[in-house]
């Protein structure tokens, strides 16, 4: 009798380790998804409200000549802003397809554009990222139309 309460505990007390042990794992993938995107709507929110960006994503719509007399580091700053997401994707905490998605367009405006580029070295190493980044999200455009629903 003794044995027998002794091997039901023994499995009561593994059942409810293993229910603890689940429980854990799925709270922690949820407040890493949860993480994920606070992080991207953080960014997000910071793309889309700051002035300059706003400015230059409004002449790169038209690769307007104005780009080459704006502010080098603003150019500096948005193209790193781009590496940023580039490195989110690269970590995987955003997805390609999000990252695509979201910011997709607007790489491919400044990659494209001949003025954003000028007092730039656009072919160095320090937009390596940004150049690796941008041909990416050119091999994604061409699967666009087959993509499953995005997700984080």
């Amino acid at each position: 009798m003794l044995s027998t309460v002794k091997d039901i505990s023994i499995v009561v007390a593994g059942l409810v380790a293993f229910i603890t042990f689940a429980t854990g794992v799925v709270q922690y993938v949820r407040q890493t998804r949860i993480q994920r995107i606070q992080n991207f709507v953080e960014m997000r929110r910071r793309f889309l409200e700051d002035t300059t960006f706003r400015n230059l994503l409004n002449l790169l719509a038209t690769d307007d000549p104005a780009l080459a007399g704006a502010q080098v580091q603003d150019r500096r700053n948005l193209v790193g802003f781009f590496e940023e997401i580039a490195l989110m994707v690269n970590s995987g905490a955003l997805s390609i397809q999000v990252a695509h998605y979201m910011f997709g367009y607007y790489v491919a405006l400044v990659d494209r554009s001949e003025n954003f580029w000028v007092n730039l070295d656009k072919p160095g190493v320090y937009w390596t990222v940004f150049r690796r980044f941008s041909a990416r999200l050119a091999e994604r455009e061409k699967e666009a139309g087959r993509d499953a629903p995005l997700r984080f």
